[in-house]
């Protein structure tokens, strides 16, 4: 079942709403942050006097064309998350630590593929040719798990107590993600590279065992990415 941002936003909503302090007025503020997840706005509310419950909302869009072994991607990155953590304050300070959950993950990598008409690209290892009256071509795909538990340390509280109302958060973590998923379509002709035998990319077995082996390695690549760095900093003023 696909989580919608709006049902995203409406529970974070209600755990903001129904966090208190433990005594005193209840403290709350928000926050503007540039980080690796992206363009943010923070909401925080104080839950005891050194803890605060925090949401955050992350985004970000980046196209860049990228040339994989002959292979031209025309990507579109988009970044889109919803973050709800647990502020602890252990020293009373600006100092926290700060378990929680990327409740929403909604980053992914969109992509067009394509390759040149009489263009020599590598696929699956093997060295071909994209027919110049039918140019290979088709889309690429990147995708995150949707929920996925994070943990980060910093300094500032947007929601301060004392007479002060203005704080630069700073934010360093990461968040466990696992590795996300690359798919890979093509489509078109593809000839050897003395422009004979052109066959269907789509339909041609032993291409299409090509495109999957190159999917592979797009995979192998995106490993690494299992684990996201969180790293930001911001302006917060506290209401």
């Amino acid at each position: 079942m696909r989580v919608s941002m709006v049902s995203v936003l409406t529970v974070a909503l209600v755990v903001l709403l129904h966090a208190h302090p433990g005594r005193g007025q209840t403290h709350g503020g928000a926050a503007v942050t540039l980080g690796t997840l992206g363009i943010g706005f923070d909401g925080a509310v104080a839950a005891t006097d050194r803890s605060n419950v925090r949401v955050g909302f992350n985004f970000f869009n980046f196209n860049h064309d990228f040339d994989n072994d002959g292979i031209t991607l025309a990507a579109h990155l988009k970044l889109r998350s919803v973050t709800a953590q647990f502020d602890f304050f252990p020293a009373g300070g600006s100092f926290h630590v700060s378990p929680g959950l990327m409740i929403y993950n909604g980053n992914r990598v969109e992509a067009n593929a394509f390759v040149p008409g009489g263009q020599q690209f590598t696929l699956g290892g093997d060295r071909l040719l994209s027919n110049p009256s039918n140019p290979v071509s088709g889309d690429a795909k990147v995708s995150f798990e949707k929920v996925a538990p994070q943990i980060t340390i910093g300094w500032g509280n947007i929601a301060t107590r004392g007479d002060r109302r203005w704080s630069i958060p700073v934010e360093l973590g990461v968040v466990f993600s696992r590795a996300p998923t690359g798919a890979l379509n093509l489509g078109g002709s593809a000839c050897l590279t003395n422009g004979t035998n052109c066959r269907n990319v789509a339909t041609e077995p032993l291409l299409q065992a090509d495109v999957r082996q190159q999917e592979a390695d797009l995979n192998d690549d995106l490993e690494v990415l299992k684990i996201i760095p969180v790293i930001s900093f911001g302006f917060g003023y506290r209401f």
